[in-house]
């Protein structure tokens, strides 16, 4: 467990919610992301340009020299020309506004008299446009969490990117259904605090947000991005953190890595390594590794490519060393050349080993001329992607006595980081001229802070109160994507609302301990599962059997998964011969334990008949045949 203070760790959340608006931020589509055949498709490739003050954002170059082609699917329904960037953008759309403005105002966040739309530069082919439009609408503020208040920086409203289809070696595909679905971002100020309590915090405020009901729910509406720093050390982002549950990870992570580079800087000074010393270049070292026995590197001559080194002073040892799995200066250059579309790299720490022996080795320590003390490390593939991942490692070993360099980094599945891009530069950021500014007038905000919604502590209070909830269930419905279905079913009073809540939240959660996808279940199957139950069709114990059978794919319907399980209701008639079945079996266990055996008699009955008459009338009956029994 890392302690904050004393690596001066600082994490800056960015939260980015979908608003859950009729249309998108700067045209009439609606929100209908995922699943609509295109209607038609183009390309574009995007260049970077100088900002105003003729600088070029770092980024954006480094995106340029990828080499991408950019191809773009426009589904009619939820796109039109706007997105296609062939028309001027509407005006900023007065729901989503209104919607950004009352949670600014929930978080006592002080709302700017004009609202300017902004240009972000983005040329990776998120945005037909090469920029995201992005507009701040809010200042300050603070969120609760716990006892701690943490200060709030800025509110947004921005529109999301496309929606990535495909990647292919040198083209991506995106679809234009997600491309202007309107965003809050909400920045809040650097905290010195454990990974726990920042993922803590994000809770909180993603919490906040979804009591609003003014923000969409489900998977891939809500990202985290997290701005982290130790001390001594540069700022990384880390972009694009959809599951909270990873959010903790990939802080420790991250603060490890960055505390490790502080480190391994700190190592590299003592053993007397200076600036001069680091590599400007790389050796090509085909023709001495042209015989080798590494089929990665001969198979990369073989078509045409080639083999370089890049010597590492003083580092011989350190290249393949690092304090947890994934934390090495070996993985950080792998990173690097990935990103260039190489297979990664091979660096003298790991040798003799991936086909190359000792010969092979000390053929390329005599080519760079290199002492016991130095390392190096190897590239290979087409010449053209060699050398734009060459330029890429020279400048990040420029960063090896300083420490942790400046850079945008991804999350992991398994809750770590990967290297991704160059930070952006303020050279990213002009002005909107297609959109005129919006005033906010006194008068508006006021009819906006006398319609705020509940906060969160209130609406579990209501759920609690309204349908006899305890407190953990009302936190789990209230955080989940199920909220509004049941409120209508359990508000239909015909079935326990305790029932209705722990299906939709504990039921559905061990569905997917069981590696069920349950997040690709229509909300109709649920509609019609509770209907049935409540027709007294499907019994509640029966519930997961059902949902389970048409997760797994052998049922498309309520009535289908009935039909597969065998589940035909069973009336009380019926189910009395079964307990009296069950009662004369057991006519030695009752003689023996009386009515201590009713906990067995119960079991039995339970697993001839479960799922298809209710739990509750199951008990009844066998009860009072039990008394009867016993006479």
């Amino acid at each position: 467990m890392i302690d904050p203070s004393a690596i001066g760790l600082k994490v800056g959340l960015e939260i980015h919610q979908q608003l859950a608006t009729k249309h998108k931020l700067f045209c009439g589509c609606a929100l209908k992301a995922g699943g609509e055949a295109p209607s038609s498709r183009f390309q574009r490739r995007l260049r970077p340009t100088q900002s105003e003050l003729g600088e070029v954002d770092p980024a954006s170059v480094y995106e340029f020299t990828r080499g991408f082609v950019y191809s773009y699917h426009a589904p009619a329904a939820s796109s039109c020309l706007v997105e296609a960037d062939e028309e001027p953008p509407n005006d900023l759309d007065p729901q989503a506004l209104e919607y950004g403005l009352k949670i600014a105002l929930m978080l006592g966040a002080e709302p700017v008299d004009e609202i300017h739309v902004m240009r972000k530069v983005v040329i990776d082919g998120s945005n037909t446009t090469g920029f995201q439009r992005t507009a701040v609408i809010a200042l300050g503020g603070s969120l609760r969490v716990g006892g701690r208040q943490v200060p709030i920086q800025s509110i947004t409203l921005e529109e999301d990117a496309c929606r990535l289809i495909e990647q292919g070696e040198a083209r991506k595909e995106f679809s234009l259904d997600r491309l202007c679905i309107p965003l809050i971002e909400v920045s809040l100020a650097p905290m010195t605090a454990t990974p726990r309590e920042i993922a803590e915090t994000a809770l909180a405020l993603g919490r906040l947000m979804r009591a609003t009901r003014f923000v969409a729910r489900g998977l891939g509406t809500i990202r985290q991005d997290a701005n982290i720093s130790v001390r001594g050390g540069a700022v990384v982002e880390v972009k694009g953190i959809q599951e909270l549950d990873k959010l903790e990870s990939i802080i420790e992570f991250e603060a490890q890595r960055q505390e490790w580079l502080n480190q391994l800087a700190a190592e590299l000074r003592a053993r007397g390594l200076r600036e001069e010393m680091l590599p400007r270049s790389a050796v090509d070292v085909t023709p001495a590794l042209s015989t080798c026995g590494s089929k990665m590197i001969t198979r990369a001559i073989s078509q045409g490519g080639i083999v370089v080194a890049i010597p590492l002073p003083k580092m011989k040892g350190l290249v393949g060393r690092g304090p947890v799995e994934g934390v090495r200066l070996g993985a950080e250059l792998a990173d690097r050349a990935r990103a260039h579309g190489l297979g990664g790299v091979i660096h003298s720490d790991e040798l003799p080993g991936w086909g190359l022996n000792e010969q092979d080795v000390e053929n390329v320590r005599r080519t760079l001329h290199l002492s016991d003390e130095d390392a190096f490390v190897l590239l290979c593939g087409p010449r053209e992607k060699v050398s734009d991942a060459v330029a890429s490692l020279i400048e990040r070993l420029g960063y090896l006595l300083v420490g942790v360099p400046p850079e945008t980094r991804g999350p992991t599945p398994d809750g770590k980081t990967r290297y991704m891009r160059p930070r952006p530069g303020a050279a990213r950021m002009y002005p909107e001229t297609d959109i005129p500014p919006v005033p906010i007038t006194r008068e508006y905000l006021e009819r906006l802070r006398r319609e705020l919604p509940l906060g969160w502590e209130e609406q579990v209070g209501a759920l609690m109160g309204r349908f006899g909830l305890g407190r953990q269930l009302a936190e789990q419905i209230l955080d989940s994507d199920m909220l509004e279905l049941f409120e209508a079913v359990a508000g239909r009073g015909k079935l326990p609302p305790t029932f209705v809540a722990s299906l939709l939240t504990e039921g559905l959660t061990a569905l997917r301990r069981e590696g069920l996808q349950t997040g690709g279940i229509d909300e109709s199957v649920l509609h019609d599962l509770f209907l049935s139950i409540e027709e007294g069709r499907v019994a509640k114990e029966a519930a997961l059997d059902i949902l389970r059978t048409i997760l797994k794919g052998q049922a498309r319907s309520v009535r289908e998964a009935v039909d597969a399980l065998g589940l035909r209701p069973m009336g009380e008639e019926e189910l009395e011969r079964v307990v009296d079945e069950v009662l004369r079996a057991n006519r030695a266990l009752i003689s023996q334990r009386g009515e201590r055996a009713l906990g067995a008699i119960m079991g039995e009955v339970m697993a001839r008949v479960r799922g298809r008459i209710d739990g509750a009338t199951v008990s009844s009956v066998v009860k009072r045949k039990m008394r009867e029994f016993l006479g």
